[in-house]
């Protein structure tokens, strides 16, 4: 599936215990560390990816605007804002995934 598009999202984590999120789509993973998070959140996102490629056209676009429900976007965008002012003992970074699948 051709697609160049930004997808958002979003880690958080301490010392062997991370998730990641993707906003756009609805997918998570943990992992131990960030470095495993983004890698197996970028892995995931290729493979739902392709798997929506094998769909009927008609069906493609309800699995492309799939995002997290807005609870949980509005945590994002409230931890985005939170962690520039203090820490609480959890890391956090938010990335984009340029997908060209």
């Amino acid at each position: 599936m051709v697609m160049n598009k930004a997808i958002w999202c979003y880690a958080e984590g301490q010392q062997g215990n991370w998730e990641a999120i993707c906003l756009d789509f609805d997918l998570s993973v943990q992992g131990e560390s960030f470095d495993a998070v983004y890698r197996d959140l970028h892995e995931s996102i290729l493979m739902y990816l392709d798997y929506i490629e094998g769909l009927p056209k008609d069906e493609q676009a309800q699995f492309l605007n799939r995002r997290v429900p807005l609870g949980l976007r509005l945590k994002f965008i409230s931890n985005l804002f939170l962690s520039t002012f203090k820490r609480n003992g959890k890391d956090r970074a938010s990335f984009l995934v340029h997908s060209q699948a």
